[in-house]
């Protein structure tokens, strides 16, 4: 070597290992991915990097958590970054993917997959002993949970699989005998259920644990301002306290509360009415400071996106109601015509909808107010024929309007031919002038040019026809400014699209 330089061999210094960290995320299907990130990233970044491979959209209900080192299960602060996060408070580099934000009604739910994760996360909560439930609710919901998890009944193959399957709550201590029992009723459940598609049973699963006692709580041990222990617990509602016995003291909820902070080991939790605040004791600083952020975030969410804060907490239901009789309209009626009170140019929407129509609460009104028009004497002079009604002046032309012809036939089937051919008849009825005119045979070309030569023919404007049915002679051609048209006004239908609309989950 050249200066005598000896070169070593080194080890070669790996820029991605000091600035990436791999980290291990349990869903709640039990499954463990790997998540590759870099140290900067925060748990909102890990958080839509496991939402992407779930392919879930409403990623503001759900959250990471971690056990402590003190084996007590804590929230990601989602805005800091993970890495350090995790260094500071977990046991181990593994996190747990799940429910952050219950609602009370799982209609606040607008994906599929939100849906099924949610699904995942109550029947979890079963399963673990968290909720309160009797043995014919346990069996119900384990029926549920199979037809959900497995499809339809199989006499075959049910009874086996759901010996190895985890039907009811762990801290259920079952002998053997009851155990087996319950395992046929179960069967029965499930066989009771069939027909019924998964994502309809889990639905029927998640509203059957929205009336367990304990659904979407999470309880912390405190002291209040007299020194008794206490429950303090948070859920979709508010605040409440309780006592260790069980019974319910008090509830807080979102609208009396104003600001959650902490003061060394204590929580104080201020009201807006009661111009007072709410005391409770923790052991440490930061257990205090941990229960009055996540207390904190849990207010924002359910005050901005008015879940539990407003009379009306959940989207309006939707019902099915026939907006007529199907014998309230003529069978040949293809159209219904617009209220006679609509000016030109304003907009009219057509109420004419199908008899299985989705009709929301006060809406309801608008679609029975549809058939009634065609049963109304108009102000304006103007007089029902039938089931269409007569048109407006000419004048009402110049409006920007798009018609729709109708057949020109007159309902008024009492006008004798020989009246018509009369040369002083005068039409009594406005619609007489949309009689069908009667034809004449068509002359010869010599006979014309006779009755050319010999001053015959009319030099008028009017028609032969005109004059065969004497119509010169009525109101309307005496007098063209009050001109009145066969056809029916009529204007195109524009359908009525129901808004849906909550919220929304």
């Amino acid at each position: 070597m050249p200066f005598g330089l000896k070169l070593r061999r080194t080890r070669r210094y790996n820029v991605l290992s000091k600035n990436c960290f791999v980290t291990r995320i349990r869903l709640l299907d039990s499954n463990v991915i790997e998540c590759t990130l870099s140290v900067e990233s925060t748990g909102q970044e890990c958080l839509e990097a496991v939402a992407q491979r779930l392919e879930l959209r409403e990623t503001h209900y759900f959250g990471l958590w971690f056990l402590s080192k003190s084996q007590q299960a804590r929230w990601v602060e989602l805005e800091k970054p993970l890495k350090k996060h995790l260094d500071k408070f977990a046991n181990e580099p593994l996190l747990f993917f799940g429910v952050m934000f219950y609602v009370p009604n799982v209609s606040w739910l607008q994906q599929e997959a939100t849906r099924y994760q949610y699904y995942l996360q109550v029947k979890k909560d079963v399963l673990e002993g968290r909720l309160r439930c009797t043995l014919e609710q346990v069996i119900r919901l384990a029926g549920l949970a199979v037809q959900a998890d497995f499809g339809d009944y199989n006499q075959f193959d049910s009874q086996d699989f759901l010996r190895e399957y985890v039907l009811f709550p762990m801290d259920l201590a079952l002998e053997e005998a009851v155990l087996e029992e319950l395992t046929q009723k179960v069967a029965q459940e499930h066989k009771a259920h069939s027909g019924i598609l998964p994502a309809e049973a889990e639905l029927m699963y998640i509203n059957e644990v929205e009336r367990l006692d304990g659904f979407g709580q999470e309880i912390f041990s405190v002291k209040d301002n007299h020194g008794n222990s206490v429950h303090l617990g948070i859920f979709f509602m508010g605040i409440f306290v309780r006592n260790r016995i069980g019974r319910q003291a008090v509830i807080y909820r979102w609208n009396d509360i104003g600001n959650i902070t902490h003061n060394k080991s204590t929580i104080l939790v201020e009201l807006i009415n009661k111009e007072e605040t709410a005391l409770f004791h923790t052991d440490d600083i930061e257990n205090a400071k941990y229960i009055s952020r996540l207390f904190a975030t849990r207010h924002k969410f359910y005050k901005q996106n008015k879940i539990c804060t407003e009379q009306s907490n959940s989207p309006p239901p939707i019902r099915r109601q026939p907006t007529w009789s199907r014998s309230s309209l003529p069978r040949q009626q293809p159209y219904i015509l617009p209220p006679m009170h609509v000016q030109c140019g304003e907009h009219y929407s057509e109420t004419h909808t199908s008899q299985d129509s989705i009709v929301h609460g006060n809406e309801e009104a608008l679609y029975r107010n549809s058939h009634n028009s065609l049963d109304l004497n108009y102000l304006n002079g103007t007089v029902t024929n039938g089931s269409v009604c007569s048109a407006h002046s000419i004048n009402s032309l110049s409006c920007s309007q798009t018609f729709v012809q109708a057949s020109p036939v007159s309902s008024n089937l009492s006008i004798p031919g020989s009246d018509i051919m009369r040369a002083d008849y005068i039409p009594s009825h406005r619609h007489s002038a949309i009689i069908v005119p009667s034809y004449r045979p068509t002359p010869d070309y010599e006979t014309v040019m006779r009755q050319l030569k010999r001053g015959v023919l009319p030099t008028d404007s009017q028609s032969q026809s005109l004059r065969n049915l004497n119509i010169i002679n009525t109101h309307a051609y005496n007098q063209p400014e009050d001109l009145v048209y066969s056809q029916p006004e009529m204007r195109e239908r524009h359908p009525y699209t129901v808004p849906y609309g909550p919220q929304g989950g």
